[in-house]
């Protein structure tokens, strides 16, 4: 037969769940977020009961639990905000080189656009993402460190590999934005 560990469960729970609560409000500063972080880190405390040591560090585990779900809400987060706000941002730059008509006849803004689009998919997926939370979020690296669980080193070191990435491969299109703005 199984032990039952309701009882300790309940206890755990009682004892926890409140704080726990406050600690992932911290983060999100949103309770109805916070309240899923929190039902989920014990739905997979319950999951793994079994294994569970109650004398050892029950409540570190889910301080760390609660942590790194809030940090990956974050981040998930700040991707899609970013991913919104840099294609706002080429459609707007998409709109300005649509209504000046001497643009249209040097180059498509929809080249442009895929350009960049293209340039982005490319960069490895991490420093993509420092890239974007950098250049278009406009986060310092010690927020990026933060948000991504990372050293301030890491943060730069992505940056200038994305830099690096993005300029050559949109290298050409660079020379036709100076053509442009020295047409304006």
């Amino acid at each position: 037969m199984y032990p039952d560990y309701s009882k300790e469960f309940e206890r755990i729970f009682s004892d926890n769940y409140r704080r726990l609560l406050l600690h992932a409000l911290r983060f999100v500063q949103d309770e109805d977020d916070a309240e899923d972080i929190v039902a989920d880190v014990f739905c997979d405390l319950w999951k793994r009961i079994g294994d569970i040591d109650f004398d050892n560090g029950i409540r570190t585990y889910l301080y760390k639990a609660v942590s790194t779900r809030a940090l990956n809400l974050l981040r998930h987060r700040n991707v899609a905000a970013v991913r919104i706000e840099a294609l706002e941002a080429i459609n707007e730059k998409r709109m300005e080189f649509i209504a000046r008509e001497d643009s249209d006849d040097i180059v498509n803004s929809k080249d442009i656009e895929r350009g960049i689009n293209e340039a982005l998919t490319d960069l490895p997926e991490k420093c993509r993402e420092v890239f974007v939370l950098s250049y278009i979020n406009g986060l310092s690296s010690k927020e990026i460190a933060h948000a991504m669980n990372i050293s301030v080193r890491t943060v730069e070191a992505h940056v200038y590999k994305a830099l690096r990435l993005m300029r050559a491969r949109l290298k050409h299109l660079v020379c036709v934005l100076l053509l442009l703005a020295g047409i304006s």
